[in-house]
Protein backbone atom coordinates (compact mmCIF):
# COMPACT_ATOMS: atom_id res chain seq x y z
CA UNK A 1 0.00 0.00 0.00
CA UNK A 2 1.42 2.98 -1.24
CA UNK A 3 0.63 6.87 -0.12
CA UNK A 4 2.77 9.45 -1.69
CA UNK A 5 1.50 13.27 -0.99
CA UNK A 6 2.88 16.15 -3.56
CA UNK A 7 3.03 19.56 -1.55
CA UNK A 8 5.69 22.45 -3.07
CA UNK A 9 5.90 25.90 -2.09
CA UNK A 10 8.58 28.12 -3.55
CA UNK A 11 9.42 32.08 -3.54
CA UNK A 12 10.92 33.77 -6.53
CA UNK A 13 12.56 37.40 -6.35
CA UNK A 14 12.35 38.97 -10.18
CA UNK A 15 14.35 41.58 -11.15
CA UNK A 16 13.14 42.30 -14.91
CA UNK A 17 12.20 45.74 -15.85
CA UNK A 18 8.19 45.97 -16.40
CA UNK A 19 6.34 45.65 -19.09
CA UNK A 20 2.92 45.54 -18.73
CA UNK A 21 0.29 47.27 -16.65
CA UNK A 22 -2.29 45.65 -14.45
CA UNK A 23 -5.02 46.98 -12.56
CA UNK A 24 -4.08 45.14 -9.08
CA UNK A 25 -2.11 46.99 -6.74
CA UNK A 26 -1.37 44.24 -4.65
CA UNK A 27 -0.77 41.31 -6.83
CA UNK A 28 -2.62 38.01 -8.11
CA UNK A 29 -3.70 34.75 -7.26
CA UNK A 30 -4.46 32.22 -10.16
CA UNK A 31 -6.15 29.19 -9.25
CA UNK A 32 -4.01 25.87 -10.30
CA UNK A 33 -5.71 22.92 -11.39
CA UNK A 34 -3.90 19.28 -11.38
CA UNK A 35 -3.94 17.63 -15.04
CA UNK A 36 -5.38 14.66 -13.41
CA UNK A 37 -8.39 16.30 -11.56
CA UNK A 38 -10.51 15.85 -14.41
CA UNK A 39 -10.60 11.85 -14.53
CA UNK A 40 -10.24 12.22 -10.31
CA UNK A 41 -13.92 10.66 -9.84
CA UNK A 42 -12.71 7.47 -11.95
CA UNK A 43 -9.06 7.84 -11.56
CA UNK A 44 -6.99 6.09 -8.54
CA UNK A 45 -4.38 7.21 -6.23
CA UNK A 46 -2.03 4.04 -7.66
CA UNK A 47 -3.28 5.46 -11.29
CA UNK A 48 -2.58 8.95 -10.67
CA UNK A 49 0.89 7.85 -9.74
CA UNK A 50 1.54 6.04 -12.44
CA UNK A 51 0.75 8.85 -14.81
CA UNK A 52 2.61 11.01 -12.60
CA UNK A 53 5.53 9.15 -13.31
CA UNK A 54 5.20 8.36 -16.86
CA UNK A 55 4.83 12.36 -16.86
CA UNK A 56 8.00 12.89 -15.11
CA UNK A 57 10.06 10.30 -17.09
CA UNK A 58 9.18 11.96 -20.93
CA UNK A 59 9.71 15.39 -19.19
CA UNK A 60 13.50 14.38 -18.07
CA UNK A 61 14.03 13.07 -21.69
CA UNK A 62 12.60 16.41 -23.15
CA UNK A 63 15.18 18.77 -20.70
CA UNK A 64 17.89 16.04 -22.00
CA UNK A 65 16.94 16.61 -25.37
CA UNK A 66 17.24 20.35 -25.26
CA UNK A 67 20.24 20.39 -25.57
CA UNK A 68 20.34 19.52 -29.22
CA UNK A 69 17.55 21.63 -30.61
CA UNK A 70 18.20 25.04 -31.45
CA UNK A 71 15.32 26.45 -29.35
CA UNK A 72 16.54 26.87 -25.13
CA UNK A 73 12.91 25.29 -23.53
CA UNK A 74 12.22 21.97 -22.64
CA UNK A 75 8.62 21.41 -22.30
CA UNK A 76 8.21 17.38 -22.37
CA UNK A 77 4.96 15.70 -22.23
CA UNK A 78 1.70 16.49 -20.11
CA UNK A 79 2.48 19.12 -17.38
CA UNK A 80 1.41 18.93 -13.63
CA UNK A 81 -0.79 22.02 -13.48
CA UNK A 82 -3.20 23.82 -15.44
CA UNK A 83 -4.02 27.75 -15.47
CA UNK A 84 -7.12 29.19 -16.05
CA UNK A 85 -7.73 32.78 -17.14
CA UNK A 86 -8.73 35.35 -19.27
CA UNK A 87 -7.49 36.97 -22.72
CA UNK A 88 -9.35 39.56 -24.58
CA UNK A 89 -11.79 41.92 -24.60
CA UNK A 90 -14.47 40.48 -23.78
CA UNK A 91 -12.50 38.46 -22.39
CA UNK A 92 -11.83 34.33 -23.91
CA UNK A 93 -11.76 31.60 -21.39
CA UNK A 94 -8.45 29.57 -21.64
CA UNK A 95 -6.39 27.22 -19.71
CA UNK A 96 -2.72 26.62 -20.48
CA UNK A 97 -0.23 24.94 -18.78
CA UNK A 98 1.87 26.28 -16.00
CA UNK A 99 5.74 25.94 -17.31
CA UNK A 100 8.31 27.16 -15.35
CA UNK A 101 10.77 25.37 -17.26
CA UNK A 102 9.97 27.74 -20.44
CA UNK A 103 9.08 31.33 -21.36
CA UNK A 104 6.42 32.62 -24.08
CA UNK A 105 2.72 32.34 -23.32
CA UNK A 106 1.27 31.55 -26.17
CA UNK A 107 -2.33 30.25 -27.39
CA UNK A 108 -4.16 28.62 -29.84
CA UNK A 109 -5.47 31.29 -32.56
CA UNK A 110 -7.74 32.18 -35.91
CA UNK A 111 -7.37 31.59 -38.42
CA UNK A 112 -5.48 28.30 -37.22
CA UNK A 113 -3.52 26.44 -39.95
CA UNK A 114 -2.46 23.27 -37.90
CA UNK A 115 -4.35 22.95 -34.81
CA UNK A 116 -4.38 20.46 -31.16
CA UNK A 117 -7.76 19.91 -29.97
CA UNK A 118 -8.74 22.31 -27.23
CA UNK A 119 -11.83 22.04 -25.13
CA UNK A 120 -12.58 26.16 -25.84
CA UNK A 121 -13.19 27.92 -28.74
CA UNK A 122 -9.85 29.66 -30.54
CA UNK A 123 -9.01 33.11 -29.74
CA UNK A 124 -10.17 35.80 -32.39
CA UNK A 125 -8.22 38.95 -32.33
CA UNK A 126 -10.52 40.46 -34.71
CA UNK A 127 -13.15 40.27 -31.85
CA UNK A 128 -10.63 41.73 -29.31
CA UNK A 129 -10.61 45.06 -28.60
CA UNK A 130 -7.24 45.00 -27.15
CA UNK A 131 -5.32 43.05 -29.49
CA UNK A 132 -2.23 44.30 -30.76
CA UNK A 133 0.84 43.31 -33.07
CA UNK A 134 4.18 43.83 -32.31
CA UNK A 135 6.27 45.93 -34.87
CA UNK A 136 9.63 44.37 -36.49
CA UNK A 137 11.01 47.06 -34.64
CA UNK A 138 10.20 46.36 -31.44
CA UNK A 139 13.39 44.83 -29.71
CA UNK A 140 11.31 41.84 -28.88
CA UNK A 141 11.00 40.98 -32.62
CA UNK A 142 15.03 40.11 -32.11
CA UNK A 143 15.23 38.71 -29.19
CA UNK A 144 15.99 34.90 -29.90
CA UNK A 145 16.96 34.27 -26.33
CA UNK A 146 13.83 32.00 -25.39
CA UNK A 147 12.05 31.95 -29.11
CA UNK A 148 13.41 32.27 -32.91
CA UNK A 149 11.62 35.82 -34.11
CA UNK A 150 11.60 37.21 -37.78
CA UNK A 151 10.19 40.31 -39.35
CA UNK A 152 8.01 40.15 -41.95
CA UNK A 153 7.71 43.52 -43.34
CA UNK A 154 6.66 42.86 -46.73
CA UNK A 155 3.87 41.29 -45.35
CA UNK A 156 2.88 44.46 -42.98
CA UNK A 157 5.50 45.35 -40.51
CA UNK A 158 4.58 42.02 -38.51
CA UNK A 159 6.86 40.25 -36.31
CA UNK A 160 6.59 36.23 -36.50
CA UNK A 161 7.84 33.88 -33.67
CA UNK A 162 8.71 30.30 -34.29
CA UNK A 163 8.83 28.05 -30.59
CA UNK A 164 9.87 24.36 -30.53
CA UNK A 165 10.17 21.80 -27.35
CA UNK A 166 11.93 18.53 -26.49
CA UNK A 167 8.97 16.55 -27.37
CA UNK A 168 8.33 18.04 -30.92
CA UNK A 169 5.81 20.08 -29.75
CA UNK A 170 5.70 23.14 -31.43
CA UNK A 171 3.93 26.82 -32.34
CA UNK A 172 4.25 29.40 -35.03
CA UNK A 173 2.81 32.62 -35.27
CA UNK A 174 2.78 36.42 -34.39
CA UNK A 175 4.33 38.11 -31.64
CA UNK A 176 1.48 40.43 -30.09
CA UNK A 177 0.31 42.28 -26.81
CA UNK A 178 -3.16 41.37 -25.02
CA UNK A 179 -4.83 42.16 -22.04
CA UNK A 180 -5.03 39.13 -19.66
CA UNK A 181 -7.68 38.77 -16.63
CA UNK A 182 -7.77 36.71 -13.39
CA UNK A 183 -10.77 35.05 -11.58
CA UNK A 184 -10.50 37.41 -8.42
CA UNK A 185 -11.04 40.57 -10.68
CA UNK A 186 -8.13 41.78 -11.81
CA UNK A 187 -6.12 42.15 -14.90
CA UNK A 188 -3.24 42.87 -17.00
CA UNK A 189 -2.64 45.10 -20.08
CA UNK A 190 -0.41 44.68 -22.87
CA UNK A 191 1.14 41.40 -21.96
CA UNK A 192 3.28 39.70 -24.30
CA UNK A 193 2.59 36.87 -26.38
CA UNK A 194 2.07 34.49 -29.09
CA UNK A 195 -0.20 34.26 -31.34
CA UNK A 196 -0.31 30.48 -32.69
CA UNK A 197 -1.65 29.47 -36.65
CA UNK A 198 0.39 26.80 -37.18
CA UNK A 199 0.67 24.28 -34.07
CA UNK A 200 1.43 20.82 -33.21
CA UNK A 201 1.79 17.88 -30.67
CA UNK A 202 0.29 15.03 -29.34
CA UNK A 203 1.21 16.06 -25.60
CA UNK A 204 -1.33 18.94 -25.09
CA UNK A 205 -4.81 18.40 -25.71
CA UNK A 206 -7.38 19.53 -23.86
CA UNK A 207 -5.43 22.82 -23.22
CA UNK A 208 -5.08 25.97 -25.00
CA UNK A 209 -1.42 26.62 -25.05
CA UNK A 210 1.38 27.00 -22.91
CA UNK A 211 1.86 30.16 -19.70
CA UNK A 212 5.51 30.36 -19.38
CA UNK A 213 6.95 31.00 -16.33
CA UNK A 214 10.97 30.58 -16.47
CA UNK A 215 13.23 33.31 -16.02
CA UNK A 216 13.46 34.54 -19.44
CA UNK A 217 11.91 38.32 -20.68
CA UNK A 218 9.31 36.67 -21.83
CA UNK A 219 7.52 34.96 -19.32
CA UNK A 220 4.81 36.11 -17.44
CA UNK A 221 6.32 37.17 -14.31
CA UNK A 222 9.44 39.29 -16.05
CA UNK A 223 7.04 41.22 -17.92
CA UNK A 224 4.59 41.66 -14.65
CA UNK A 225 7.75 42.24 -12.89
CA UNK A 226 6.13 41.82 -9.55
CA UNK A 227 9.08 41.89 -6.34
CA UNK A 228 8.36 38.04 -5.81
CA UNK A 229 5.67 35.41 -7.13
CA UNK A 230 5.07 31.35 -5.16
CA UNK A 231 2.91 28.64 -5.68
CA UNK A 232 1.79 26.04 -3.70
CA UNK A 233 0.98 22.55 -5.01
CA UNK A 234 -1.54 20.61 -2.52
CA UNK A 235 -1.38 16.59 -2.81
CA UNK A 236 -1.96 14.69 -5.87
CA UNK A 237 -4.92 12.86 -4.11
CA UNK A 238 -6.56 16.39 -2.85
CA UNK A 239 -9.67 17.60 -4.61
CA UNK A 240 -8.85 21.01 -3.47
CA UNK A 241 -7.36 23.71 -6.25
CA UNK A 242 -3.58 25.07 -5.66
CA UNK A 243 -2.42 28.41 -6.25
CA UNK A 244 -0.40 30.74 -7.93
CA UNK A 245 0.67 33.93 -6.08
CA UNK A 246 2.18 36.81 -7.92
CA UNK A 247 2.98 40.18 -6.56
CA UNK A 248 2.77 41.34 -2.65
CA UNK A 249 0.29 38.57 -2.32
CA UNK A 250 2.94 36.07 -2.13
CA UNK A 251 4.09 35.54 1.08
CA UNK A 252 5.78 32.89 3.24
CA UNK A 253 3.52 33.63 6.14
CA UNK A 254 0.70 32.24 7.67
CA UNK A 255 -3.17 32.58 6.78
CA UNK A 256 -4.96 31.94 3.51
CA UNK A 257 -1.83 33.59 1.30
CA UNK A 258 0.02 30.12 1.11
CA UNK A 259 2.07 29.79 4.16
CA UNK A 260 1.96 27.18 6.25
CA UNK A 261 3.56 28.22 9.55
CA UNK A 262 6.86 27.10 11.37
CA UNK A 263 10.07 27.55 10.21
CA UNK A 264 11.12 28.79 7.06
CA UNK A 265 14.18 27.80 5.11
CA UNK A 266 15.57 29.24 1.84
CA UNK A 267 18.48 28.88 -0.59
CA UNK A 268 19.48 31.24 -3.54
CA UNK A 269 18.99 30.22 -6.86
CA UNK A 270 22.18 30.30 -9.22
CA UNK A 271 22.75 33.86 -11.19
CA UNK A 272 23.11 33.85 -15.02
CA UNK A 273 22.77 30.00 -15.65
CA UNK A 274 23.79 27.96 -18.57
CA UNK A 275 20.47 27.98 -19.65
CA UNK A 276 18.54 31.26 -19.28
CA UNK A 277 14.93 30.16 -18.72
CA UNK A 278 15.72 27.49 -15.63
CA UNK A 279 15.72 28.11 -11.83
CA UNK A 280 18.92 26.73 -10.80
CA UNK A 281 19.84 25.48 -7.33
CA UNK A 282 23.07 24.57 -5.48
CA UNK A 283 22.70 21.07 -4.23
CA UNK A 284 25.69 20.17 -2.37
CA UNK A 285 24.27 17.02 -0.71
CA UNK A 286 21.31 14.57 0.70
CA UNK A 287 20.19 13.42 4.19
CA UNK A 288 18.12 10.33 4.77
CA UNK A 289 16.75 9.85 8.32
CA UNK A 290 19.53 12.22 9.86
CA UNK A 291 21.91 10.42 7.61
CA UNK A 292 23.92 12.06 5.15
CA UNK A 293 24.60 10.60 2.69
CA UNK A 294 28.17 9.48 1.02
CA UNK A 295 27.44 11.25 -2.97
CA UNK A 296 30.09 13.15 -3.53
CA UNK A 297 29.90 16.79 -5.33
CA UNK A 298 30.67 16.66 -8.17
CA UNK A 299 27.50 14.39 -8.46
CA UNK A 300 25.18 17.50 -8.49
CA UNK A 301 27.81 20.10 -9.76
CA UNK A 302 26.45 22.32 -12.21
CA UNK A 303 28.71 22.13 -15.84
CA UNK A 304 29.07 25.23 -17.78
CA UNK A 305 27.44 23.04 -20.88
CA UNK A 306 24.38 23.60 -18.71
CA UNK A 307 24.67 19.80 -17.92
CA UNK A 308 24.08 18.31 -14.48
CA UNK A 309 22.93 20.86 -12.09
CA UNK A 310 19.40 20.95 -9.90
CA UNK A 311 16.43 22.49 -11.51
CA UNK A 312 13.06 23.50 -9.71
CA UNK A 313 10.40 22.18 -12.53
CA UNK A 314 6.97 22.80 -12.25
CA UNK A 315 5.94 19.86 -15.05
CA UNK A 316 8.03 17.66 -12.88
CA UNK A 317 6.38 15.19 -10.19
CA UNK A 318 8.94 13.20 -9.59
CA UNK A 319 12.16 14.33 -7.96
CA UNK A 320 14.97 12.78 -10.70
CA UNK A 321 18.49 12.32 -9.62
CA UNK A 322 21.35 11.12 -11.79
CA UNK A 323 22.61 7.76 -11.42
CA UNK A 324 25.66 8.33 -9.22
CA UNK A 325 23.31 10.16 -6.70
CA UNK A 326 20.49 7.42 -7.35
CA UNK A 327 22.38 4.73 -6.72
CA UNK A 328 23.68 5.50 -3.19
CA UNK A 329 20.01 7.00 -2.01
CA UNK A 330 18.30 3.52 -3.27
CA UNK A 331 21.07 1.56 -1.12
CA UNK A 332 20.59 3.89 2.32
CA UNK A 333 16.84 3.70 1.74
CA UNK A 334 16.49 -0.29 1.52
CA UNK A 335 18.45 -0.35 4.82
CA UNK A 336 16.77 2.09 6.44
CA UNK A 337 13.07 0.72 5.76
CA UNK A 338 13.63 -2.77 6.79
CA UNK A 339 11.06 -4.03 4.68
CA UNK A 340 11.20 -6.96 2.10
CA UNK A 341 11.54 -5.66 -1.52
CA UNK A 342 8.74 -6.06 -4.07
CA UNK A 343 8.89 -8.95 -6.44
CA UNK A 344 7.24 -6.70 -9.28
CA UNK A 345 7.93 -3.18 -8.98
CA UNK A 346 4.84 -0.84 -9.78
CA UNK A 347 5.43 0.63 -13.37
CA UNK A 348 7.87 2.95 -13.99
CA UNK A 349 9.17 2.42 -10.27
CA UNK A 350 12.52 0.87 -9.49
CA UNK A 351 11.90 0.30 -5.85
CA UNK A 352 8.88 -1.35 -4.01
CA UNK A 353 8.67 -2.43 -0.83
CA UNK A 354 5.95 -5.04 0.33
CA UNK A 355 4.07 -4.55 2.99
CA UNK A 356 1.53 -6.97 4.79
CA UNK A 357 -2.18 -5.98 4.14
CA UNK A 358 -3.95 -5.01 7.50
CA UNK A 359 -6.71 -7.25 8.68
Amino acid sequence: MANVLYHFFMMLLLVENPLASSTSGDGFRLTLTHVDSAAGASRTLAQRIHCAVRRSYSRKRAIGAKRNVVVPVSYGGESEYLVSFGIGSPALPVTAILDTGSDLIWTQCVPCFESIPQPSPFYNSFESSSYSRIPCSNPFCSDTSSILSSCASSEGDLCLYWISYGDESRSRGLLATETLRFGDGSSIHGVIFGCGFWNNSTQLSNTTGIVGMGRGRFSLPAQLNPPRFSYCFTSINSSATSHLFLGTKASLGGGKRGGGGGSIGSTPFIPSPPDPSFYYLSLIGISLGGTRLPIPPSAFQLNPDGSNGTIIDSGTFLTILNQPGYDVLRKELIKQARLPLAESPEQGLDLCFSLKKRK
